[in-house]
């Protein structure tokens, strides 16, 4: 009877251990969002051969405005693109059906075209390559004033150094407890981050006093290869909100490209800037 009890209580502490394992397993993987899918999707589509890597630099083209192939700036593509819609239309079909596009096209005519790749990819790695799309070149059509200005704090504190294009990805951070620096537009900034208090908090001191505080994170957090930079001492407090603005519109629910309106006319960097 006793072996019995004893048999019964290993294989408890064994089944309990693996299942400790399995959940701690799971909580560790790193999260996907659809930028960092995107990225994939367009390494495995040969789209960086083209448009250089992350789409930052386009190969030599004799043919192509500007003696290369169109890279994925903000400046270059709003002369192709005027709404989400086109995106779509470029990949799936090579070329926009939209009129201004279309004309763009046809006074270019290049040595290597855009190809198709209607039939290639899946809905879901459409909307995934588009999303990684307008992480990389920052284009929107739709973008509130305050948000539009906190990408630009984010941009001059090279944020997306670290979280990613437009803060939608996210780089490889060992010894971190995923292994990577979280992107802002996915799940597991809601672990990190509870409320504006506490983004604020890791803004300006690069950690928040109740993940400090919990043996367990702080482990993680003193170990990571990254830490999280403090910037209390570069921000102004009218900053800070506004950074703070644009990581919460960034999660927001987009609405609907129909709905959205022309793109902007002007252009600093690879940051839309509107005509006022």
């Amino acid at each position: 009877m006793r072996r019995v009890r004893l048999f019964v209580t290993i294989v408890i502490l064994i089944l309990i251990l693996v299942g400790v394992g399995l959940y701690v397993w799971v909580r560790r993987t790193p999260e996907t969002t659809p930028a960092i899918r995107g990225e994939a999707v367009a390494r495995r589509l040969g789209c960086f051969g083209c448009h250089g890597p992350q789409g930052q630099g386009g190969v030599s083209d004799p043919t192509s405005p500007g003696g290369a192939i169109v890279d994925w700036h903000y400046a270059t593509t709003k002369m192709f693109i005027s709404s989400e819609q086109d995106i779509r239309e470029w990949i799936l079909y090579g070329k926009p059906t939209n009129a201004t596009a279309r004309l763009a096209i046809d006074d270019h005519a290049t040595l290597v075209p855009m190809p198709a790749y209607q039939g290639l990819l899946s809905d879901r790695e459409l909307d995934d390559l588009v999303a990684y799309f307008l992480a990389v070149s920052g284009w929107r059509d739709e973008i509130p004033d305050d948000a539009y200005e906190g990408r630009k704090i984010a941009q001059r504190l090279g944020c997306f150094g670290c979280h990613g294009p437009s803060g939608m990805g996210g780089v490889p951070n060992p010894r971190s407890f995923k292994g990577h620096i979280p992107p802002w537009d996915g799940k597991e900034f809601d672990e990190l981050v509870q409320d504006d208090d506490e983004l604020r908090e890791w803004i300006l001191e690069g950690k928040t006093e109740r993940l400090w505080n919990n043996p367990a994170a702080r482990f993680f957090l003193e170990r990571q290869s990254t830490p999280m930079p403090a910037y209390h001492d570069h921000l102004s407090d009218a900053e800070l909100e506004l950074l703070v603005k644009y990581i919460n519109w960034l999660r927001e629910d987009r609405t609907e490209p129909d709905s959205r309106r022309a793109a902007p006319e002007t252009v600093i960097g690879t940051i839309p800037v509107r005509s006022r």
